[in-house]
């Protein structure tokens, strides 16, 4: 299983005035050699809190995988591929960059993401998608040219108690399955922390874990090595 770390969480806290402030290529440096295995950049042309410069330095600094988080669109593809990720998240349209995105509606946006994930696969970037927990969506996806699934893990991290908690637990591990008949990779993200990864880290059929957040203020006192470091230590003992 492998640790992304979404970096755009770190990216709010330098001074936009400043140059070389707080530079989210060293952080994804940083970020890589504490453990994790993948950075995850939100972008899009519009603004917000990564710009273009961000993106390229970080692909140019770092030596693991760089996935860009961009809005669905087929003015978006040029724009992406540009920076050479290994992969993309297609979130809604309309995401500012700024706003927590949401996931795509598979039902309503299908035919987009069959023709924008075929564009994305014929430059050699591999297309997922952000999606609600739910093991139908699962075929359609496949049949969307997508190469995997990244479930939101929101209903899980904002369960009210334990039953809750479990039934949305259950539903991950469901849609994981799902994916997994039909040859998708799957991650998991949105929400997690130190204290509540261990359940989803444990499930079966999920390849990664996507988590900025939690890590990026918990670097705000140990620092950012540290930070990684002790979530993949946990996520490792859950998986044991």
């Amino acid at each position: 299983m492998r640790l992304g770390f979404y970096i755009n969480h770190l990216a709010r806290l330098r001074d936009p005035e400043k140059s070389g402030d707080l530079e989210p290529a060293v952080l994804a440096s940083l970020a890589l050699t504490s453990g994790a295995q993948l950075i995850l950049a939100g972008w899009t042309k519009t603004g917000g809190l990564i710009n273009e410069r961000d993106i390229r330095l970080i692909r140019e600094l770092i030596h693991g995988d760089l996935v860009v988080i961009a809005p669905l669109g087929e003015e978006m593809v040029e724009q992406v591929i540009k920076f050479q990720p290994q992969g993309v998240i297609l979130v809604a349209s309309g995401w500012d960059g700024v706003r927590d995105f949401r996931p795509l509606q598979m039902e309503i946006d299908a035919e987009e993401i069959t023709a924008v994930a075929s564009e994305y696969k014929t430059s050699g970037v591999q297309p997922f998608a952000l999606l609600e927990p739910e093991a139908a969506a699962a075929k359609t996806a496949a049949r969307c040219s997508l190469t995997g699934i990244v479930y939101d893990a929101s209903q899980y991290s904002g369960a009210l108690n334990d039953e809750e908690a479990e039934a949305a637990l259950y539903r991950l591990e469901d849609s994981a399955l799902a994916a997994n008949k039909f040859g998708l990779v799957t991650a998991i993200g949105h929400g997690l922390t130190y204290q509540n990864v261990g359940p989803v880290a444990g499930l079966r059929f999920v390849d990664d874990l996507y988590i900025g957040r939690s890590i990026a203020t918990r670097a705000l006192l140990t620092g950012i090595e540290r930070a990684v470091g002790e979530m993949v230590s946990t996520i490792d003992r859950y998986r044991a």
